[in-house]
């Protein structure tokens, strides 16, 4: 039989019909399922694992490749591949784990050690990719500063990143600490001080830092001391070298920022959690320029933006967006000065973004 006859012979000859269904909402009650992978829940979290498994918590430093961990296990650091049962469990990020996470690391096949079990998390920092599907990528988790490092000049100072960040801050409970550097380029002080004087009023830390001049750099070594702090923030604002300073004899790789167009090179190219010389850990993630809010947080950015947190309870409307209701509190207290114009302008365009 010739090749065209064997395909026409494939081909379907039943009748196709039309079915009729008393309730087409059914198809959402039942909705298809698919065997290969599950949602992690938490009731998953305590399966059995082999007998002879010898479980030790650890905490991820690093992600590698290959499903490949640096893990800070005891006082050791060792590298740990991720168990095949963890990868069995659809997540809604790129990756399956991250840095700063808390994991317990089955030893009994050492050195060739295997994550079995990932703790809860206490937060998670995370952004989001642009387009349609918006991936969520992750950051850090269980941290307790988020300090987002900008400078004055060289790349210029920026609010409106700033307060991104402090959304983000505000929507997974991490203190913020807003760092202030290069402030040995600043020429007029006067002038500094009316860009952050909103969020000195709003009651974020902020620190203004030099290592020129070593100015804010004791401040900002006990803000940090026995915490664990994620450093991001505009790339080429001195990130690195702040580190330098705070930790010397780390050395991390610092770069010159760009005459052209005052950006910074990324100098940071993994996140990477390092045990501070006095308590704590920093983790040093690559430079961020731009900060993608998920759009199913347009709801709660009206409550979460710096500053507007005292005024939208009393608004009259609870979805009250802040933008074009009756009787809002926080326009009442834009007319009134005690929101900065500029501040509520960066709110609506944070609003309106895609």
């Amino acid at each position: 039989m010739r090749q065209r006859d064997k395909k026409r012979d494939l081909r379907y000859k039943g009748r196709l019909r039309n079915i009729s269904l008393p309730d087409i909402n059914i198809l959402d009650e039942n909705p298809e399922t698919y065997g290969s992978k599950s949602a992690r829940t938490s009731s998953k979290l305590d399966d059995s694992y082999k007998s002879d498994a010898i479980l030790e918590k650890g905490r991820i430093l690093r992600i590698m490749s290959n499903y490949q961990c640096l893990v800070e296990l005891a006082e050791e650091d060792i590298t740990a591949s991720i168990s095949g049962r963890l990868k069995q469990f659809l997540y809604s990020s790129h990756n399956i784990l991250s840095v700063g996470d808390y994991v317990w690391v089955d030893s009994s096949i050492k050195p060739d050690y295997r994550i079995e079990k990932l703790e809860p998390r206490n937060n998670l920092l995370t952004r989001f990719g642009a387009g349609s599907f918006q991936k969520e990528i992750m950051i850090a988790a269980n941290i307790d500063n988020l300090v987002i490092t900008t400078s004055w000049l060289m790349p210029r100072f920026k609010a409106g990143l700033v307060d991104r960040y402090l959304i983000l801050a505000a929507k997974h409970s991490i203190r913020p600490i807003l760092v202030v550097n290069k402030i040995d380029l600043c020429e007029d002080r006067a002038e500094l001080e009316e860009e952050i004087a909103y969020f000195r009023q709003i009651g974020c830390k902020v620190v203004l830092s030099s290592i020129i001049s070593g100015e804010g750099i004791a401040e900002l070594k006990e803000l940090l001391q026995d915490r664990d702090s994620v450093f991001s923030g505009h790339s080429g604002a001195g990130k690195s070298s702040l580190i330098n300073v705070l930790e010397p004899g780390l050395d991390l790789e610092t770069a010159e920022v760009s005459d052209y167009n005052e950006k910074g090179k990324h100098t940071t190219t993994y996140s990477l959690l390092i045990r501070w010389s006095f308590g704590g850990h920093l983790l040093d993630t690559p430079g961020i320029k731009t900060i993608t809010l998920h759009q199913n947080d347009r709801d709660i950015i009206p409550r979460l933006f710096p500053g507007f947190e005292r005024y939208h309870p009393f608004c009259k409307f609870r979805d009250c967006t802040h933008s074009h209701e009756t009787d809002c509190a926080v326009i009442r207290a834009l007319n009134a000065g005690e929101i900065d114009p500029s501040r509520y302008e960066s709110y609506l365009a944070i609003l309106e973004e895609p």
